[in-house]
Protein backbone atom coordinates (compact mmCIF):
# COMPACT_ATOMS: atom_id res chain seq x y z
CA UNK A 1 0.00 0.00 0.00
CA UNK A 2 1.56 3.30 -1.17
CA UNK A 3 1.42 6.19 1.83
CA UNK A 4 0.99 9.73 1.34
CA UNK A 5 2.35 12.13 3.74
CA UNK A 6 0.79 15.59 4.54
CA UNK A 7 1.71 18.87 6.46
CA UNK A 8 0.78 22.57 7.06
CA UNK A 9 3.37 24.98 7.62
CA UNK A 10 1.03 27.21 9.50
CA UNK A 11 3.53 29.59 11.14
CA UNK A 12 6.30 27.12 11.15
CA UNK A 13 10.24 27.59 9.47
CA UNK A 14 11.24 25.88 6.55
CA UNK A 15 13.91 24.53 8.40
CA UNK A 16 11.19 23.05 10.46
CA UNK A 17 9.47 21.40 8.08
CA UNK A 18 12.42 20.50 6.25
CA UNK A 19 13.44 18.69 9.17
CA UNK A 20 10.01 16.75 9.38
CA UNK A 21 10.23 15.75 5.82
CA UNK A 22 13.45 14.37 6.11
CA UNK A 23 12.49 12.22 9.81
CA UNK A 24 9.65 10.17 7.43
CA UNK A 25 12.48 9.90 4.17
CA UNK A 26 10.19 13.00 2.15
CA UNK A 27 11.33 13.58 -1.72
CA UNK A 28 8.77 15.74 -3.33
CA UNK A 29 6.65 18.83 -1.73
CA UNK A 30 3.37 18.73 -3.53
CA UNK A 31 1.85 21.95 -2.99
CA UNK A 32 -2.05 21.81 -2.87
CA UNK A 33 -2.59 25.80 -1.65
CA UNK A 34 -4.78 27.85 -4.16
CA UNK A 35 -2.52 30.53 -3.36
CA UNK A 36 1.00 30.17 -2.75
CA UNK A 37 1.94 33.56 -2.82
CA UNK A 38 0.31 35.26 -0.03
CA UNK A 39 1.63 38.19 1.81
CA UNK A 40 0.93 36.31 4.87
CA UNK A 41 3.75 33.45 4.23
CA UNK A 42 6.64 34.82 2.51
CA UNK A 43 8.79 32.02 3.49
CA UNK A 44 6.59 30.07 2.00
CA UNK A 45 5.48 31.79 -1.29
CA UNK A 46 5.71 29.43 -4.53
CA UNK A 47 9.25 30.73 -5.28
CA UNK A 48 10.25 31.02 -2.40
CA UNK A 49 9.27 27.52 -1.09
CA UNK A 50 10.72 26.59 -4.93
CA UNK A 51 14.14 27.62 -3.81
CA UNK A 52 14.17 26.33 -0.44
CA UNK A 53 13.28 23.17 -1.35
CA UNK A 54 15.60 22.89 -4.19
CA UNK A 55 19.00 23.55 -1.53
CA UNK A 56 17.54 21.04 0.85
CA UNK A 57 16.93 18.34 -1.73
CA UNK A 58 14.29 18.20 -1.84
CA UNK A 59 11.59 18.21 -5.37
CA UNK A 60 8.84 20.71 -5.49
CA UNK A 61 5.76 20.63 -7.64
CA UNK A 62 2.50 23.53 -7.47
CA UNK A 63 -0.83 21.44 -7.89
CA UNK A 64 -3.10 23.96 -6.30
CA UNK A 65 -4.71 24.62 -9.50
CA UNK A 66 -6.90 20.81 -9.34
CA UNK A 67 -6.33 19.97 -5.75
CA UNK A 68 -6.17 23.58 -3.97
CA UNK A 69 -9.94 23.21 -3.61
CA UNK A 70 -12.71 21.79 -1.40
CA UNK A 71 -14.61 20.18 -3.75
CA UNK A 72 -12.94 18.43 -7.05
CA UNK A 73 -15.03 15.84 -8.72
CA UNK A 74 -13.31 16.90 -11.72
CA UNK A 75 -9.95 16.21 -10.17
CA UNK A 76 -9.34 12.90 -10.42
CA UNK A 77 -6.40 12.55 -12.90
CA UNK A 78 -4.59 14.87 -10.56
CA UNK A 79 -5.27 12.48 -7.79
CA UNK A 80 -3.99 9.87 -9.61
CA UNK A 81 -1.39 11.76 -10.34
CA UNK A 82 -0.55 11.73 -6.65
CA UNK A 83 -0.73 7.92 -6.48
CA UNK A 84 2.04 7.59 -9.11
CA UNK A 85 4.19 9.98 -7.44
CA UNK A 86 4.18 8.04 -4.30
CA UNK A 87 5.12 4.91 -6.04
CA UNK A 88 8.22 6.51 -7.26
CA UNK A 89 9.03 7.84 -4.24
CA UNK A 90 7.90 9.26 -0.40
CA UNK A 91 5.86 12.84 -1.30
CA UNK A 92 4.43 15.24 1.07
CA UNK A 93 0.75 17.29 0.25
CA UNK A 94 1.85 20.39 1.53
CA UNK A 95 -1.18 23.31 3.29
CA UNK A 96 -0.86 25.93 4.80
CA UNK A 97 -3.26 24.86 8.10
CA UNK A 98 -1.34 23.12 10.77
CA UNK A 99 -3.67 21.46 12.07
CA UNK A 100 -5.09 19.03 9.02
CA UNK A 101 -8.72 18.38 10.80
CA UNK A 102 -10.31 21.28 9.00
CA UNK A 103 -8.36 21.81 6.37
CA UNK A 104 -9.27 20.13 3.09
CA UNK A 105 -5.92 17.73 2.81
CA UNK A 106 -8.39 15.78 5.98
CA UNK A 107 -11.96 16.71 4.63
CA UNK A 108 -11.35 16.09 0.73
CA UNK A 109 -8.01 14.96 -0.20
CA UNK A 110 -7.40 12.02 2.12
CA UNK A 111 -10.70 10.48 1.54
CA UNK A 112 -10.08 10.39 -2.14
CA UNK A 113 -6.92 9.11 -1.55
CA UNK A 114 -8.37 6.25 0.60
CA UNK A 115 -10.66 5.27 -1.52
CA UNK A 116 -7.79 4.11 -3.85
CA UNK A 117 -6.53 1.96 -0.69
CA UNK A 118 -3.78 4.91 0.05
CA UNK A 119 -2.42 5.22 3.34
CA UNK A 120 -2.59 8.99 4.37
CA UNK A 121 -0.23 10.23 7.18
CA UNK A 122 -0.78 13.89 8.42
CA UNK A 123 2.94 15.16 9.97
CA UNK A 124 1.81 17.64 12.89
CA UNK A 125 3.14 20.59 14.02
CA UNK A 126 4.91 19.18 16.84
CA UNK A 127 6.63 16.58 14.52
CA UNK A 128 4.38 13.76 15.56
CA UNK A 129 2.02 11.43 12.98
CA UNK A 130 -1.97 10.84 12.68
CA UNK A 131 -2.77 7.98 10.11
CA UNK A 132 -6.03 9.31 8.72
CA UNK A 133 -8.66 7.32 9.69
CA UNK A 134 -11.83 7.81 7.72
CA UNK A 135 -14.91 7.36 9.29
CA UNK A 136 -17.18 4.10 9.10
CA UNK A 137 -20.23 3.79 6.67
CA UNK A 138 -23.35 4.49 8.73
CA UNK A 139 -25.05 1.51 9.17
CA UNK A 140 -28.47 2.20 9.40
Amino acid sequence: MNTIWTIGHGDRSFDDIERDLATHGISLIIDVRRDPDTPKTPDFSRRRLEERAAAAGIGYRWMGATLGRRSFSEASGAIDDLIALAAVSPIVILGAEPDPTPCHRSTTLAPALRARDVEVVHILGDGSTRRHESPLPFDR
